[in-house]
Protein backbone atom coordinates (compact mmCIF):
# COMPACT_ATOMS: atom_id res chain seq x y z
CA UNK A 1 0.00 0.00 0.00
CA UNK A 2 2.48 2.52 0.81
CA UNK A 3 4.42 1.55 -2.59
CA UNK A 4 0.99 3.20 -4.43
CA UNK A 5 1.28 6.32 -2.49
CA UNK A 6 5.14 6.54 -3.48
CA UNK A 7 4.43 6.26 -7.05
CA UNK A 8 1.36 8.43 -6.93
CA UNK A 9 3.94 11.18 -5.01
CA UNK A 10 6.91 10.79 -7.88
CA UNK A 11 3.94 10.89 -10.91
CA UNK A 12 2.91 13.77 -9.12
CA UNK A 13 6.11 15.69 -8.89
CA UNK A 14 7.45 14.81 -12.34
CA UNK A 15 3.82 15.82 -14.06
CA UNK A 16 4.63 19.17 -12.08
CA UNK A 17 7.75 19.62 -12.68
CA UNK A 18 6.66 19.03 -16.59
CA UNK A 19 4.11 21.87 -16.33
CA UNK A 20 6.73 24.79 -14.92
CA UNK A 21 8.80 23.38 -17.68
CA UNK A 22 6.12 24.37 -20.22
CA UNK A 23 4.84 27.52 -18.63
CA UNK A 24 8.72 29.30 -18.31
CA UNK A 25 9.69 27.83 -21.72
CA UNK A 26 6.58 29.65 -23.28
CA UNK A 27 7.47 33.19 -21.48
CA UNK A 28 11.17 32.96 -22.75
CA UNK A 29 9.54 32.51 -26.14
CA UNK A 30 7.46 35.88 -25.83
CA UNK A 31 10.69 38.02 -24.80
CA UNK A 32 12.45 37.13 -28.27
CA UNK A 33 9.61 38.88 -29.53
CA UNK A 34 9.99 42.48 -27.54
CA UNK A 35 9.10 45.50 -29.26
CA UNK A 36 12.29 47.06 -31.77
CA UNK A 37 11.11 50.18 -31.52
CA UNK A 38 11.17 52.90 -28.81
CA UNK A 39 10.45 56.67 -28.10
CA UNK A 40 11.96 59.77 -27.49
CA UNK A 41 10.30 62.18 -25.46
CA UNK A 42 10.79 65.94 -24.93
CA UNK A 43 9.54 69.39 -23.92
CA UNK A 44 10.84 72.45 -23.93
CA UNK A 45 10.47 75.10 -21.25
CA UNK A 46 10.56 79.08 -21.93
CA UNK A 47 11.58 80.59 -18.86
CA UNK A 48 12.80 83.24 -20.05
CA UNK A 49 10.19 87.53 -20.99
CA UNK A 50 11.79 86.50 -24.50
CA UNK A 51 11.08 84.73 -27.63
CA UNK A 52 13.66 82.16 -28.71
CA UNK A 53 14.17 79.37 -31.95
CA UNK A 54 15.07 75.64 -30.24
CA UNK A 55 16.87 73.15 -32.59
CA UNK A 56 16.37 70.04 -31.47
CA UNK A 57 18.45 67.17 -33.44
CA UNK A 58 18.92 63.53 -32.55
CA UNK A 59 21.81 61.73 -34.20
CA UNK A 60 21.97 57.69 -33.56
CA UNK A 61 24.87 55.97 -32.31
CA UNK A 62 26.21 56.14 -36.09
CA UNK A 63 26.40 59.63 -35.94
CA UNK A 64 23.01 59.81 -38.55
CA UNK A 65 20.58 62.42 -37.64
CA UNK A 66 17.36 60.34 -36.91
CA UNK A 67 15.25 63.95 -36.60
CA UNK A 68 15.46 67.90 -36.66
CA UNK A 69 13.38 70.90 -36.06
CA UNK A 70 13.15 74.13 -35.09
CA UNK A 71 10.83 75.12 -32.56
CA UNK A 72 9.79 78.93 -32.14
CA UNK A 73 8.57 79.50 -28.37
CA UNK A 74 7.11 82.43 -26.73
CA UNK A 75 7.98 83.55 -23.72
CA UNK A 76 6.79 81.63 -20.48
CA UNK A 77 5.97 78.97 -23.15
CA UNK A 78 6.23 74.94 -22.51
CA UNK A 79 6.02 72.85 -26.01
CA UNK A 80 5.54 69.08 -25.62
CA UNK A 81 6.27 67.51 -28.96
CA UNK A 82 4.95 64.36 -30.55
CA UNK A 83 6.91 61.35 -29.26
CA UNK A 84 9.77 60.23 -31.74
CA UNK A 85 9.53 56.57 -32.65
CA UNK A 86 13.03 55.05 -33.72
CA UNK A 87 14.91 51.81 -33.19
CA UNK A 88 16.00 50.75 -29.90
CA UNK A 89 19.35 52.69 -29.67
CA UNK A 90 21.80 55.31 -27.96
CA UNK A 91 20.70 58.88 -29.10
CA UNK A 92 22.58 62.03 -28.57
CA UNK A 93 19.99 65.18 -28.48
CA UNK A 94 22.16 68.21 -30.00
CA UNK A 95 20.15 71.29 -28.93
CA UNK A 96 20.58 74.66 -30.57
CA UNK A 97 19.15 77.80 -29.14
CA UNK A 98 18.50 80.97 -31.42
CA UNK A 99 21.18 79.63 -33.71
CA UNK A 100 24.39 80.10 -30.97
CA UNK A 101 24.49 78.17 -27.60
CA UNK A 102 24.38 73.98 -28.54
CA UNK A 103 23.96 71.52 -25.91
CA UNK A 104 24.28 67.91 -26.14
CA UNK A 105 22.85 64.78 -24.09
CA UNK A 106 23.05 61.67 -25.01
CA UNK A 107 19.84 59.12 -24.05
CA UNK A 108 20.67 56.75 -21.70
CA UNK A 109 23.27 53.44 -21.59
CA UNK A 110 20.64 50.98 -21.83
CA UNK A 111 18.09 51.37 -25.15
CA UNK A 112 16.05 48.53 -23.68
CA UNK A 113 14.71 51.95 -20.96
CA UNK A 114 14.45 53.99 -23.99
CA UNK A 115 10.67 54.62 -23.14
CA UNK A 116 11.49 55.55 -19.76
CA UNK A 117 13.13 58.81 -20.37
CA UNK A 118 12.28 62.11 -20.88
CA UNK A 119 14.63 65.26 -21.86
CA UNK A 120 13.52 68.88 -20.73
CA UNK A 121 15.07 71.43 -22.33
CA UNK A 122 14.88 74.69 -20.35
CA UNK A 123 15.84 78.28 -21.42
CA UNK A 124 16.51 80.52 -19.02
CA UNK A 125 16.98 83.99 -18.48
CA UNK A 126 19.96 84.07 -15.98
CA UNK A 127 23.20 85.22 -16.48
CA UNK A 128 25.32 81.64 -16.34
CA UNK A 129 23.39 79.48 -18.48
CA UNK A 130 20.25 80.35 -21.25
CA UNK A 131 20.12 76.58 -22.24
CA UNK A 132 19.73 74.16 -19.71
CA UNK A 133 19.36 70.25 -20.25
CA UNK A 134 17.71 67.71 -17.45
CA UNK A 135 17.43 64.19 -18.23
CA UNK A 136 14.23 62.23 -15.84
CA UNK A 137 13.19 58.46 -16.00
CA UNK A 138 9.23 58.65 -15.70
Amino acid sequence: MNKKYVYTFIAICVLTSIAFFIVFSLSDQTDTTKNENGTLRFFIRNSDNTAHSVTVEILDSQNTSKFNKTYNISPNERLKPTPISLKKDTYLYKITLDNSTTKRQITGKYPEDLDLELLIIEVNNGPKESLELHHAIE
